[in-house]
């Protein structure tokens, strides 16, 4: 695709996450944390807000599974309110009898009934991060002050459940997390957590070293997965964990083998929008950086840009194209481009110093062992199948 030209005809239905960053402040501080100006306290406008649809919606970017996610440093320190007016002005512009999913990344913290009254009354999903029990959570999970956040975000967590709230948890794995897999899976299970999502510490944006850049870590990494895999399923109920659950899809969609790029690698997959208006796309976590060849990564301003506007942008053209180099060499080298579709972009960027890249350790822990890690358990289940099959059919006989 490097080289390619494209208009906004070709972009109709092509946006799946209209990412909102009301503000980039954070009540914690996590060491392992990838925005760069989590102590900026500014709040986005609800004129942005409202030019971030329409945005979307004149332009027909939105896909049929378009969701507005609301994230960045910690959606809850703006006030309910806020949030009240802004799911108006989105509903406002949007086309006649659409409804508009909307979703929440929140530490916690801040859950209040009041919160899950909102959440309740407009149908928001709340993902919660939780790094498992206090000791692994507390030890890079802290306050400004160092104190620990485990025991609010659970005292969160748990509203959520007791409200019918509808919710799910991101867990971040660091080198710390690996030897604890069973015990991982027991506090989440003793929670009442059905589904669950890993996000490895990646190195990205403000965190420039990863605990898990370690020789031995591959090893390491499969044996912990290994165990949640099978820890989660012998849970009574099981849990859901995103990862495998994600492989599965791909190996059903239809289009399996014939896809070149990923949500994080095809423009306008997803969109983001920073507090002050400013868009981005490609890989949210770009937005905030900035890159001699790139600038700050921003292909527009709301609300003024248009989509057309946005299109002209010579630093769209030169990050389509260098990323689609990239793209171009995971095909032509890696066994498993079927499965990651190219990487990300700002993983790319982070490790490698630039998109013309093409293996990294996000690469290798979240796309490549988790993909052999669940291919080997799915073969061990169908071979289960195949047997019980023949035996069925020896009875018979």
């Amino acid at each position: 695709m490097a080289g390619a030209t494209f208009e906004s005809r070709d972009l109709t239905g092509a946006t799946r996450l209209l990412i909102m960053q009301p503000t980039a402040f954070c009540n914690v501080d996590c060491d392992y944390c990838y925005l760069p100006h989590r102590h900026d306290r500014r709040i986005m406008s609800h004129d942005i807000v409202a030019a971030a649809a329409r945005f979307v919606f004149e332009g027909k970017l939105n896909a049929p599974d378009f969701t507005v996610v609301w994230h960045a440093g910690e959606p809850l320190v703006v006030s309910r309110s806020w949030y009240s007016e802004a799911f108006a002005r989105i509903a406002a512009v949007a086309p006649s009898g659409m409804a508009i999913p909307h979703a929440i990344q929140t530490n916690g913290m801040l859950i209040d009934d009041a919160w899950c009254d909102l959440f309740l009354t407009h149908g928001v999903r709340v993902g919660v991060s939780i790094d498992g029990p206090a000791f692994l959570h507390d030890a890079r999970r802290r306050t400004r002050s160092g104190k620990g956040t485990h025991a609010a975000a659970l005292r969160g967590l748990r509203l959520l459940r007791q409200r019918g709230v509808s919710s799910r948890v991101i867990c971040v794995i660091t080198n710390a997390t690996l030897p604890h897999a069973r015990e991982l899976i027991a506090f989440f299970h003793d929670e009442g957590v059905s589904d669950l999502g890993f996000n490895i510490e990646e190195v990205e944006g403000a965190n420039t070293s990863s605990s898990l850049a370690r020789p031995g870590v591959i090893e390491d990494f499969r044996a912990f997965f290994e165990v949640v895999l099978e820890t989660a399923e012998s849970a009574s109920p099981p849990l859901r964990i995103r990862e495998y659950q994600n492989m599965l899809a791909m190996l059903k969609h239809p289009a399996f083998g014939h896809l070149n790029a990923n949500s994080q690698n095809m423009p306008f997959a997803m969109l983001t929008v920073a507090t002050g208006g400013e868009l981005f796309t490609f890989s949210p976590e770009l937005a905030g950086l900035s890159h001699q060849g790139y600038g700050d990564y921003v292909i527009g301003r709301l609300p003024q840009s248009r989509l057309e506007d946005v299109l002209a942008e010579p630093v769209l053209r030169k990050m389509l194209d260098d990323i689609w180099q990239g793209i171009a060499l995971c095909h032509q080298s890696c066994a498993y481009f079927n499965i990651c579709l190219g990487g990300s972009p700002v993983n790319k960027m982070s490790e490698c110093g630039g998109f013309v890249a093409t293996e990294t350790l996000a690469c290798k822990l979240a796309h490549q062992v988790i993909a052999d890690v669940s291919l080997e358990r799915l073969d061990r289940e169908i071979s289960k199948i195949d047997a019980g099959l023949k035996l069925q059919a020896q009875s018979v006989l």
